[in-house]
């Protein structure tokens, strides 16, 4: 049996779950604004004819922050003139659906306050909900989000308990902070384990079922050895002047890995698994890279070699990044990288790896030529053209003009205040998946004066949905010092979005490290549902899929991580749907 919900009403998507909402739910979404489906035009269709890669693409995003109501601003700190690197890292951005009514919410981390031979403080993370007229309102007491003790950067979302409510979790320096969703309108602060922890400098976190038990397990990158005792004083390239220390001046930290106990707590794992010692953690991803029905992980460490996780099934891990050819980059040399996104840029069928990375360094594209083997692949696909003076955070990669590629987004912004060789400010990129005569590259999209990615920001998180549930795909950004963005998709696009929620029941409720092949009369084309990515952020586990005005869906073929194969017909672009694991 499966069940197929074509449609975009909060009343069936409730179906997928045993809703437990009582009179406080009543009133708490009362008192946060109830909202409606916002209804906005059709787009017009149109086939384009140009044959040029630049004029394939005319992306058009509106600022929609200010209409949003979303006023939320990362605190680094910084004004206490300490200059210490845990300023660098910044905040990440998490979407979720907490309330289950079928719209994106958003979910930022405060940061925190430094004070010299003092603990760090951490300043309130905040819950937004969606309302009337794409506006969102400030739900964080209603839901009674209690500020983090850390100092917070990152946050992820995810169903540890398969109750069919997404929880939070929120990185930081020195703790982190698991919020269990009660399915109420509110959440509970839990342990992650029953005994006291002594937890380490957290960055990037990351869901995923890694012994196949059917829960969700945590997977935590952690940075560098930094604490008052270990600040160096370092000085920029301007005599007499203080700048932010680089990794090199520190030690690395082991990463941590948790196992659900089937009951709504954890247990350490990360020293019988096989993680390698060190290695600066600042982004993670949870994804099947060699198609074996196992979640693996990939790790994008800060100047020491990036980790590729292989996952035997059973939660024990190889690291496979050397002998992969994704753990350096093309000369063979680590880089700073940041942010991670899985694409199948060649559409080959097999995930593709794309990395951010530091200044004088390039971004990274390594395609996956089949069972994990990946080929440097930055030069070929153009991104040399960019210069090297960008550094490089959040990243997200789809198809925001609906022809039937992914296109991929990165926001940057330095980390250090007196950078030698470009601004702390700095654009965000839009990069066009483009075929450019006989090879496909990625072009960089250019902007009027007055856009968003002509301005100049100190960007790090970074995630996309269709906010406004008008069939594209919209972008949400986190800075450094100043606030969150909002961007509409208006780009007028040359086909239809289909949006498909995977709903698991013997897999995770997530249905993370599921891979799901959609055959059209143009092709076949491959989406994985991920865990983390980005920068210190979690998109929605929704995937998408630009479907042209005369392609045909013929089926979508769906790997769950259980084993199963499920193959649905009849599937039509242009309203959202929700796939239930069927039980084989």
């Amino acid at each position: 049996m499966q069940i197929v919900f074509q449609a975009g009403t909060a009343a069936q998507a409730m179906v997928l779950t045993s809703m437990r909402f009582t009179a406080l739910l009543a009133l708490g979404l009362a008192l946060c604004g109830c909202k409606q489906q916002v209804k906005t035009p059709t787009k017009n269709w149109t086939e384009d004819g140009s044959g040029q890669a630049e004029a394939e693409h005319l992306f058009d995003f509106r600022d929609h922050t200010v209409e949003s109501l979303v006023r939320a601003v990362y605190d680094n700190g910084e004004g206490a003139g300490e200059f210490s690197i845990v300023e660098s890292l910044g905040g990440g951005v998490a979407a979720l659906d907490y309330d289950r009514d079928g719209s994106i919410d958003l979910l930022f981390p405060g940061g925190g306050s430094i004070q010299r031979d003092e603990p760090l403080t951490g300043l309130p993370s905040t819950l937004w909900r969606q309302r009337d007229g794409l506006q969102f309102r400030d739900c964080t007491e209603l839901a009674h989000l209690v500020p983090p003790k850390q100092y917070s950067h990152g946050c992820t979302t995810g169903d540890f308990d398969n109750d069919g409510f997404d929880d939070v979790l929120i990185t930081g320096y020195d703790d982190l902070q698991l919020l269990h969703n009660l399915g109420d309108g509110t959440f509970a602060e839990t342990a992650l384990t029953a005994t006291p922890e002594n937890y380490s400098w957290s960055s990037s976190a990351a869901w995923g079922d890694f012994n196949g038990d059917g829960n969700l397990d945590l997977y935590i990158a952690n940075y560098v050895d930094w604490s008052w005792e270990n600040h160096p004083a370092c000085p920029s390239g301007t005599p007499g002047v203080m700048d932010v220390c680089t990794p090199n001046d520190f030690s690395g930290l082991n990463d941590t890995l948790y196992f659900s106990n089937g009951d709504g707590t954890f247990r350490r794992a990360d020293e019988s698994s096989g993680l390698e010692a060190g290695g600066k953690g600042l982004g993670v991803l949870v994804a099947d890279f060699n198609s074996d029905g196992h979640a693996d992980i990939y790790v994008a460490n800060d100047t020491t070699n990036n980790f590729l996780y292989l996952n035997d099934g059973t939660g024990s891990f190889l690291d496979a990044g050397l002998m992969s050819g994704t753990g350096l980059d093309g000369s063979g040399t680590p880089n700073g990288s940041m942010g991670i996104a899985l694409l199948d840029f060649d559409q080959n069928l097999e995930p593709d790896l794309w990395v951010t990375n530091y200044e004088n360094e390039s971004y990274a594209l390594y395609e996956n030529n089949g069972d994990a083997r990946f080929m440097w692949a930055t030069e070929r696909a153009g991104l040399n053209s960019l210069g090297n003076l960008f550094v490089g955070f959040g990243t997200i990669a789809a198809d925001l003009d609906l022809d039937g590629d992914e296109d991929l987004v990165v926001t940057n912004g330095h980390v250090m205040i007196h950078p030698k060789q470009s601004r702390t400010e700095q654009q965000s990129l839009l990069l066009a998946n483009s075929e450019v005569g006989d090879s496909r590259r990625l072009v960089r999209q250019e902007f009027s004066a007055d856009s968003f990615f002509s301005k100049f920001h100190r960007g790090r998180g970074l995630i996309c949905g269709d906010l406004d549930r008008d069939g594209d795909l919209d972008l949400v950004y986190s800075h450094t010092q100043e606030p969150a963005a909002i961007l509409l998709n208006e780009t007028q696009t040359t086909g239809k979005l289909l949006s498909v929620d995977l709903v698991g029941t013997k897999s995770n409720r997530n249905a993370i490290g599921t891979r799901a092949i959609l055959h059209t009369n143009r092709g076949k084309f491959l989406r994985s549902v991920v865990g983390g990515g980005s920068y210190l952020s979690q998109n929605p586990y929704t995937l998408h899929w630009g479907i042209l005005p005369d392609e045909v869906i013929e089926r979508l073929e769906i790997y769950w991580p259980s084993g199963i194969l499920q193959s649905v017909t009849n599937l039509h672009a242009g309203a959202p749907l929700s796939i239930l694991e069927s039980p084989q």
